[in-house]
């Protein structure tokens, strides 16, 4: 089964604005854009499965020409009081407990990747195995999450792939063989 993908475009939210859990639009133009530029890669008759969240859902709905599944194990990292505020005017000593311990800090009302990890996860094993190519519409953090468990990586290394706004990665699930191509290891 080949599964695809895709990070949702660029929000409406101001550059540097921390936000995982906040329910946001896509940028209108960045939203066409990428559906028009991904469009092309969709295999017909795909399977589609997306985050809840607009940004997510509004792309995947593009590509799928309708209405399109969701699983709110999809959803970005919760950031609690980081939520909304400008990554730059977060209290330094979280910043710093948070970068000491990416798996297992919990920002303050929030979430820790490991936390998500668990979810996401959960999400990824329930997904039945089909002839039927699958495309999965979410964010950087679920995203990356994926890609590490199926090249064997930990969750606390998953900020390792670089994962850009609106593009695509490819797994191909063969008897014995997963294979992750398309997006780059920082």
């Amino acid at each position: 089964m080949d599964v695809h993908l895709i990070r949702h475009p660029k929000t409406v939210a101001p550059g540097g604005t921390c936000y995982g859990s906040l329910d946001l639009e896509p940028d209108p133009k960045h939203l066409a854009a990428d559906a028009a530029r991904l469009a092309p890669a969709i295999p017909a008759g795909a399977r589609f499965l997306c985050s809840p969240q607009r940004r997510a859902r509004a792309l995947a709905e593009a590509l799928a020409g309708g209405t399109v599944a969701t699983d709110d194990r999809l959803v970005e990292m919760n950031f609690g009081a980081w939520e909304g505020r400008q990554w730059g005017d977060l209290p330094r000593d979280e910043i710093d407990a948070w970068a000491q311990d990416i798996g297992g800090y919990t920002p303050p009302g929030g979430e820790s990747v490991e936390a998500m990890a668990a979810r996401v996860l959960d999400g990824w094993h329930s997904i039945e195995i089909e002839n039927t190519p699958l495309v999965i519409v979410s964010h950087g953090g679920p995203l990356r999450l994926i890609a590490a468990h199926v090249t064997g990586s930990t969750p606390a290394k998953s900020m390792a792939f670089e994962i850009q706004w609106g593009n695509r990665a490819l797994i191909w699930h063969n008897p014995g063989r997963t294979v992750l191509a398309g997006w780059n290891l920082r």
